[in-house]
């Protein structure tokens, strides 16, 4: 693939938040979606294998109106609908009552996940591989 067919920052922008509104509308009772700001902001490529002028975007967000004892039944509505959508669920926590789950897209590898956070509320979150940010030419 060339530079130019190669996946940029605003296209996988639009992927992560694809995903996560996606997999939010598949959800009963339908959760208000609340941005996380800190998960705006593009991150450095981890995969050494890549350049280090690539970078990771995501996006992050608080399920609201879900309460605590709606978090296992949404989890498993969350996998379900990844396994539909032809997604792999590479984890899910193996403790009662936490509904950490994980998950990769097929075939362009975008990391998925369903966590728990502080003040007993979960959050939906997409992650992009590494991209070439707007500015690289």
């Amino acid at each position: 693939m060339s530079d130019d067919e190669e996946l940029r920052e605003l296209r996988a922008t639009d992927r992560v938040e694809k995903l996560v509104r996606d997999t939010a509308e598949a959800l009963t009772p339908q959760p208000q979606l609340e941005l996380i700001p800190v998960s705006v902001t593009p991150t450095a490529c981890l995969d050494k294998s890549e350049s280090l002028q690539k970078i990771v975007v995501s996006r992050a967000y608080w399920l609201r109106g879900v309460g605590r004892n709606q978090h296992m039944v949404v989890s498993r509505q969350v996998a379900d609908f990844w396994k539909d959508q032809g997604f792999q669920v590479t984890a899910k926590n193996a403790q009662p009552d936490n509904p950490d789950l994980s998950g990769v897209t097929e075939p362009d590898k975008f990391i998925l996940a369903l966590t728990w956070g502080s003040g007993d509320y979960i959050y939906l979150a997409a992650t992009s591989p590494c991209v070439w940010p707007e500015s690289y030419r």
